[in-house]
């Protein structure tokens, strides 16, 4: 089986890697097609042996004069590879797969790592407008399963893959607590460290987005409020600007220090998030779209958890079972949230345990990866190629 595997970016995109492999390492012949082979998560492909090729694959929307030489590229490309399926990621690329690819009756499968463009009807739509009887869509989280489900996508087409992130040594690879912030910040033992990860994505005008789209405006906001009944708790923003998002970043920053001057800690990038998670007392993660997000990371490390209740995130933060999961856009209800940990430790403690132990099942790479390839064999079998 040659799979032909289309990914949108060389930054990022650790999931894809994981994923592919997986198959690679398990007898699937994958060629992955990248923006670049220099630098970034190329360098993890090339290391590990795999084939690669270096094209943009991704729809022209700002540049809509390049798509009939877009189309070509895409069209050479696939003469050249003959795969017995495409796999892509982004859709950006399955829409201009779709389009160069009108003739072909190559199966194409749309593995979508998240809900976002399908929470605006016109992206939505057009993304459906381009599907042919050879276009597949695997769902990364219950929610898009759904929303394909009731766009009028046959059931048949539709299947559910987590990517994984977990093996089964993944609870080694988080550190107990060194205090290796307490020490870097001068916190003192005594407070309480309310973390969050993530990258500061700055917001899209085109979607009409006022604040950032993983939530640290309602972050900060929660922090504020919790301080009000216990001002022991410190709020630590792990992560830094994704792509331009550098002043974004400063903008956020500005709005801690008006709304919660003493309380919010900014570490930028860290690449020991291993080393440190579990220092965190406790793990927030406020997106206003998300798949699981970094919540399968604060579940993998053991650390009670919260999220707002869109997307993935129910998948795995089951409420009041392995954390809580809030309103959307609620600094409100993320407080109230934080506060029931606090004034409730054990409990905390045992659904962060429950957590761990549901993602390093549900989200292993073996069992992830033998779903997509579940996928391949379906979907290659009612297309009479196998």
């Amino acid at each position: 089986m040659r799979v032909l595997q289309i990914i949108k970016t060389n930054e990022g995109a650790t999931w894809a890697f994981r994923q592919a492999k997986w198959l690679f390492d398990n007898g699937i012949d994958i060629i992955t097609v990248l923006p670049t082979l220099e630098g970034g998560i190329a360098e993890k492909y090339k290391a590990h042996g795999m084939k690669t090729i270096m094209e943009d694959c991704t729809l022209p929307v700002k540049h809509p004069w390049k798509l009939f030489e877009r189309a070509k590229k895409v069209q050479r490309l696939v003469e050249k590879t003959k795969p017995d399926i495409i796999h892509c990621h982004f859709v950006t690329n399955i829409m201009m797969v779709r389009l160069a690819l009108r003739r072909s009756t190559i199966p194409r499968l749309f593995q979508v790592p998240g809900p976002l463009h399908l929470e605006n009807i016109l992206f939505r739509n057009a993304e459906l407008i381009v599907s042919q009887s050879n276009d597949f869509w695997a769902g990364s989280c219950k929610n898009t399963c759904d929303i394909y489900l009731n766009s009028g996508v046959n059931r048949n087409k539709i299947f559910l893959t987590y990517y994984g992130n977990c093996d089964g040594n993944v609870k080694d690879e988080y550190l107990m607590s060194q205090g290796i912030l307490h020490k870097e910040y001068g916190i003192s033992q005594d407070k309480i460290l309310v973390g969050m990860v993530s990258y500061f994505y700055k917001p899209k005008v085109h979607l009409l987005q006022t604040s950032g789209l993983k939530g640290h405006e309602d972050f900060i906001d929660a922090i504020a409020l919790v301080r009000e009944k216990y001002p022991s708790v410190v709020g630590v923003v792990i992560g830094g600007a994704w792509g331009n998002a550098d002043k974004y970043v400063e903008k956020v920053k500005k709005y801690a220090v008006d709304k919660c001057k003493e309380g919010i800690i900014f570490t930028g990038f860290r690449s020991d998030i291993k080393d440190i998670y579990r220092e965190l007392d406790i793990a927030v993660h406020p997106s206003h779209s998300e798949n699981l997000g970094g919540a399968g990371e604060s579940l993998a490390a053991g650390v009670p958890t919260i999220s707002t209740n869109i997307g993935g995130f129910p998948d795995i933060v089951i409420d009041g079972v392995t954390g809580y999961t809030v309103k959307i856009k609620s600094p409100d209800s993320i407080a109230t949230a934080i506060i029931t940990m606090i004034e409730n430790p054990e409990k905390a403690k045992v659904m962060g345990e429950n957590g761990k132990q549901v993602v390093s099942k549900l989200l292993d790479i073996a069992t992830t990866g033998k779903a997509i390839l579940n996928v391949y064999n379906k979907i290659l079998l009612e297309d009479n190629r196998l």
